[in-house]
């Protein structure tokens, strides 16, 4: 996915619909396309496909209004086995000195460090150190979700233009929370840096 447009480039395994957040009438053509793709189009299914449409639409509203740049949904990882993943990428306003002083990711880690979570990690990828936090959210009282939790993972990475890069991993499975983190992990051993446009 991606590429010199967005600065870089990741592979999602599996199959992954992306939806555009910046543009409201281009996020409603895209879930369109893939609640009659996923769905169909008989009469029988119209539930179904409003059901979809609505969560589809409150996940990209949610994502352009907390800044996202691309959402990223997944249908499945093994053939014909539906996983409640997404993928939230943001480019985050955050300042990073361009020369002399502490590393990129030093500066990164000592901006979000005021919010540290027992679990925070630094890895080392291919494209350089990453610092992963990975949180267990309960869904808010009165929100479509509530009664839900969500295990949540967030990879920061610093890629050659500093122009900050978040990664948000999110999946309905909590239980399953060892194997996730490693399968994101490997998601983001994936990232590589590329001339932007």
């Amino acid at each position: 996915m991606s590429g010199a447009e967005t600065g870089y480039d990741l592979a999602l395994p599996g199959t992954w619909w992306e939806i555009p957040v910046d543009d409201p009438s281009a996020t409603d053509r895209a879930i369109d396309r893939i609640v009659g793709s996923a769905v169909g189009h008989r009469d029988e299914d119209a539930a179904a496909r409003h059901e979809l449409r609505t969560r589809f639409r409150l996940a990209a509203t949610r994502a352009r209004t907390a800044g996202a740049s691309r959402l990223h949904l997944c249908r499945e990882v093994v053939v014909g086995v539906p996983f409640p993943a997404s993928l939230t990428v943001y480019r985050p306003p955050i300042p990073l000195a361009e020369h002399g002083g502490r590393a990129p990711l030093d500066q990164l880690e000592a901006v979000v460090e005021a919010a540290a979570e027992p679990d925070d990690a630094t890895l080392e990828t291919p494209a350089g150190r990453v610092l992963r936090r990975v949180r267990v959210v309960e869904a808010e009282e009165g929100t479509p979700e509530e009664g839900l939790t969500t295990l949540r993972v967030d990879y920061w990475l610093v890629p050659p233009s500093r122009r900050v890069l978040l990664l948000s991993f999110a999946c309905g499975l909590p239980e399953l929370r060892d194997g996730l983190v490693e399968l994101f992990d490997l998601v983001v051993n994936t990232v590589s840096w590329s001339a932007p446009a």
